[in-house]
């Protein structure tokens, strides 16, 4: 008899196997898994008929938990789906009973057991136990087959609901007739008629089939163009690896079956590419200012740069239509052209190299203190204190064109940052103007002191450094040496 009650609870899970327990009184309190349970169970002396009979107290429970759904839902029962989608408090109700439904999972192991017992009892020849036992173990199944039938639809329908939420992103959407279906089944799932509730889960199943075979075909779609997006961006220059990578783990997900994670990968995708090409914009902007900058030195010089002017146009028409890698080839060689007569010419007149060198040198004495100012400010000038080292960098190496260029951009930026810079000051109360006082460099009264000594121009931006004398004798400075004294040197 052991040998029966062991095999009947074999079947249990860990949940019935501790209401089986409780109901009989048995401590399980000690028991860490399942054989423990069993064990303790068969050990205090449980019959296979106090087992069976625990159990179908636990089967008309579920059964009247399946019912209370039933009549909490029943007024919705003559519902129509007019709509796509039902909202407001009927979808509320309905998403319940769906979500109940689902947690009422059928067993039919307990059937099982039951039909084993009684052919137990028939070929011990108890027949009259056989046919009790055999009749109850048969409206078993048929309460088992009806729980069933309604934790399937449920199961189906959450299915359904879930694959069109994960595939929206992907396509955009889900075609109104499978939204109109799911808001059919979803209130056949309240009608009492079985047919009608198998009729409309069939067309969810249908649909929803032909919902996967089109997202299939969209992502294989979706893939190639973002694939070929990919191949384009790298061609002139952007990143593209983490992109490339995650495109990747998207087509594995879609393997799984992971369509939701597929579509939030290639989401992500697409993101990323997406940034690390305006980056890579960015940098063509700084491309066609440094361009621009080596047009203007070398035409300052005194070359003509009309051929260059127009290829720098063809570049930026390229650039507007996408033609990256052309508006790339196209700069470059502008560059490199402007460069070579830019030096020409330098190298044909002796005095034109040292006045240039002057001038580079002048231009950064003048804006290096504003950079430096504005950083303490807290504004962004990264880029231009960049330029500023550039520019060193090519004077320490007596390359004068490249030198000129960084010079130049970084004036650029000083002055697009002047009116910011004013404001700062303005604001923080850290300038004075100097009424009467000249600037000594271009004699406009327009002479600012900073509470760290320095006098600036703002005209010409020259800096000075006060020794205790009357600022308005700075236009005499040049014939009084070390009055005022450039803070750069010189």
């Amino acid at each position: 008899m052991q040998d029966d009650i062991r095999r009947i609870l074999k079947r249990l899970t860990v949940a019935q196997l501790k209401d089986i327990a409780k109901e009989y009184g048995v401590d399980v309190t000690d028991c860490t898994n399942k054989k423990s349970h069993i064990n303790t169970l068969t050990a205090s002396g449980l019959t296979a008929e106090q087992v069976n009979e625990t159990l179908s107290k636990m089967e008309a429970k579920e059964f009247a938990e399946l019912s209370e759904v039933h009549d909490d839902l029943e007024r919705l029962a003559d519902s129509r789906a007019d709509s796509k989608d039902i909202g407001g408090e009927e979808g509320i109700h309905i998403e319940r009973g769906i979500d109940q439904a689902l947690m009422l999972r059928p067993l039919f192991f307990e059937v099982d057991s039951a039909t084993e017992h009684a052919w137990n009892k028939m070929i011990m020849g108890d027949f009259p136990d056989a046919l009790r036992l055999n009749m109850e173990s048969r409206m078993q199944v048929m309460e088992r087959v009806s729980t069933f039938h309604l934790y399937s639809t449920a199961l189906s329908l959450r299915a359904a609901e879930t694959l069109m939420r994960e595939m929206k992103d992907l396509t955009g959407g889900v075609s109104s007739e499978l939204k109109t279906a799911l808001a059919e089944a979803k209130l056949a799932f309240l009608n009492g008629p079985p047919k009608r509730r198998e009729q409309t889960l069939e067309e969810v199943e249908r649909l929803t089939a032909k919902a996967i075979e089109a997202f299939s075909e969209k992502s294989v779609e979706a893939e190639r163009e973002l694939k070929e997006m990919l191949d384009e961006y790298a061609s002139f220059g952007v990143r593209v690896g983490g992109a490339a990578e995650m495109l990747e783990i998207a087509a594995t997900a879609k393997s799984s079956k992971d369509y939701g994670q597929y579509s939030l990968l290639m989401t992500e995708a697409r993101r990323l590419a997406e940034n690390e090409k305006k980056t890579r914009m960015r940098s063509f902007e700084s491309a066609f200012e440094q361009v621009r900058s080596a047009i203007d030195a070398a035409k300052e010089a005194g070359v003509d740069t009309k051929e260059d002017e127009a290829q720098f146009k063809d570049a930026r028409k390229a650039f507007r239509k996408s033609e990256f890698k052309r508006a790339m080839e196209l700069l470059a060689a502008v560059e490199q052209a402007a460069d070579k007569e830019h030096l020409k010419k330098v190298q044909e007149d002796s005095d034109a190299e040292e006045r240039e060198m002057k001038e580079i040198i002048d231009s950064m004495r003048r804006a290096e203190p504003d950079l430096e100012e504005a950083a303490m400010y807290g504004m962004d000038v990264q880029e231009g204190l960049l330029f500023v080292r550039q520019a060193r960098t090519a004077l320490d190496h007596k390359d004068v064109i490249g030198a000129s260029k960084y010079s130049r951009r970084v004036r650029k930026l000083t002055k697009s940052m002047e009116g910011d810079l004013r404001r700062m000051r303005a604001e923080r109360d850290i300038v004075k103007h100097m009424e009467g006082a000249k600037c000594g460099e271009c004699g406009k009264e327009t002479l600012y002191s900073y509470p760290d000594g320095r006098t600036r121009c703002d005209e010409c931006g020259h800096v000075f450094s006060t020794t205790g004398e009357d600022p308005s004798e700075a236009a005499d400075s040049k014939k009084k040496p070390g009055m005022f004294k450039n803070l750069l040197g010189g």
